[in-house]
């Protein structure tokens, strides 16, 4: 088994730009699609050594070249810059191998690491046993769920406490004022889907970061 990565650094990445292999993605697309190398050199009218040093990024296609594979396979030409590998849409995570980062001693695992889109923020939020430390409420835009999987904790809501106890849930408008904790003598742990209201708003890191460190 893995041993979970432990980092200082943010879990939850930045939006950037990555290189994209052409060649890696047009095998990708010939064999989901069942062409051989030979049969889409016809199909394209492309010769097959052209598509072969493709492939095997000895050579990089023009534009032209890229618009003539994508009439033949009939898919946009965006589909080239779109690799599977880079945005996976289903992730698979278990217990003890998901990365994940302390805050406060606030452990914080993330379920969905390098979902495409990144629509929804899964996270998996231990808090130790008599944390009691309060700060300042934070808000922003979005929505929040919680469910409770182990112990309790307390959320506070503008103010008004809600104590969630094993499969309780909360679900709140995220521009209300809020933060939780747990006083109790056993940590708790639960599960935290973030949903952004719009692109580029808080990351969970910074959500927390910012509750946990008023000085923030």
């Amino acid at each position: 088994m893995n041993k979970p990565c432990f980092e200082n650094k943010s879990i939850f990445g930045h939006r950037g730009f990555k290189s994209v292999s052409v060649g890696k993605r047009l095998r990708e697309l010939r064999t989901s699609y069942g062409y051989s190398i030979k049969a889409l050199a016809e199909k394209s009218s492309l010769s097959v050594n052209t598509l072969s040093l493709i492939e095997n990024e000895k050579t990089s296609p023009s534009v032209s070249t890229l618009e003539q594979l994508a009439m033949a396979l009939k898919i946009p030409l965006s589909c080239f810059f779109e690799s599977r590998d880079e945005k996976p849409q289903i992730i698979k995570t278990r217990p003890g191998q998901r990365r994940q980062m302390i805050l406060e001693g606030v452990r914080i695992e993330d379920c969905g690491l390098g979902l495409e889109g990144q629509s929804v923020q899964p996270l998996v939020i231990t808090l130790p046993a008599g944390m009691e430390k309060t700060s300042e409420s934070i808000l922003h835009g979005g929505y929040e769920f919680v469910y409770c999987l182990t112990g309790q904790l307390d959320y506070y809501v503008e103010d008004k406490k809600f104590v969630l106890h094993e499969g309780e849930s909360l679900a709140l408008a995220a521009v209300l004022p809020h933060r939780w904790i747990n006083p109790y003598q056993e940590p708790a742990v639960y599960l935290l889907i973030m949903i952004p209201g719009d692109a580029g708003e808080l990351s969970g890191e910074v959500h927390f970061k910012t509750a946990l460190d008023p000085g923030c």
